[in-house]
Parts: C-alpha cells; structure tokens; sequence
C-alpha cells in the first residue's frame, strides 16, 4: 500500500457545515470504535473512495450522502476523514484539534502513521456544528500490498480542552 504524496491534505478552503451531533433526534447515540464524544468534543473516522469527489460534495451547501468504503481494490484511493465537533476556543476564538494518524497491515503491523496533523488550527466552529477535519489520509493499496483487512485508527485530540480519544475504522483490500 502506497500512502500518496499527498498523504495528509490541508482542506483549507473546505468548510462545509452540518447540524446536530452525534444524536439520534434529542437522545445521544452510544460510542463506537469509529465515533466518540468526550465531554462536548466529538469525532467520527469515515473512509471514503475517491476523497477529492467527496470534498467537493462536502462543499455544497446540501447534506453530503455518506457512503463508506468497506472493500477497496487495489490501485483505488481512499481518503480516511475525521469529522468533528465541540471543540473548545481559547481566548481569541481558535480551536487547536490535532489527529494522528495510523494504518496496520492485516498481520497488525503498522503500514503508516502521520502524528501531529491538524484537525483544525482556526476559528472555533459554532456550538455542535458537524465540521469536516483539515487533515485527511490518502490511501492506495499497491500491488504487492497484503490482501485482507486494514485498520485505520485516529487519536484526536483537543489540546485547548486537554481531551483525547481513539477512533478505529477497517476497510478491506481486494
């Protein structure tokens, strides 16, 4: 599996907004390996197929339909996104969220990482408006990538609120 050039791309101009949180009608929704809340700070990993396609969807002022990318054939790029909420301003108004980022091979070796990325460095999201994270990982199984099932897992982390968390997703190679 190649990790393309383009590895962590910073989706600056990409700000897209969505309502509610992780909530089915007013009741919160049970934690799952790929979307957690800690204490108003929320994050949800999702793989995409053709990640520049769902960026620019991601821009239009209509919901996004999310669909994920379970099983990937080989040569296919997928992009592993964070979406995110709640994040606390400091005094002038900017969150300062990071993700990093890591990906093991189906034998549970680590295929790549990427620390340190930025979820957002920039004005605070209002309230509990869904946001679509800055950093994302491009993906591309290789030829003599192993076939099988591939972790992709995120820490997150609001280093303004001193909260972390893991998020973990799979797709698999074909």
């Amino acid at each position: 599996m190649k990790t393309c050039a383009a590895i962590v791309v910073l989706l600056l101009f990409c700000s897209g907004l969505a309502s509610a949180q992780w909530k089915k009608g007013d009741e919160r929704v049970a934690d799952t390996a790929d979307r957690k809340d800690v204490n108003g700070f929320g994050g949800y990993l999702f793989i995409v197929e053709n990640p520049m396609a769902f960026i620019e969807e991601w821009k239009k002022p209509e919901t996004p339909k999310l669909t994920p990318a379970t099983t990937v054939k080989r040569g296919v790029l997928v992009g592993a996104f964070v979406f995110f909420a709640g994040c606390k301003p400091d005094a002038q108004g900017i969150c300062n969220a990071e993700v990093d980022y890591a990906v093991y091979k189906p034998d549970g070796s680590l295929y790549a990482e990427r620390k340190a990325q930025p979820l957002w460095k920039e004005k605070a999201p209002p309230g509990t408006n869904i946001q679509l994270s800055n950093a994302i990982l491009g993906i591309r199984g290789e030829e003599n990538d192993p076939l099988g099932e591939y972790v992709v897992k995120a820490k997150v982390s609001d280093l303004n609120a001193k909260i972390s968390f893991e998020l973990e997703t799979k797709f698999r190679l074909q």
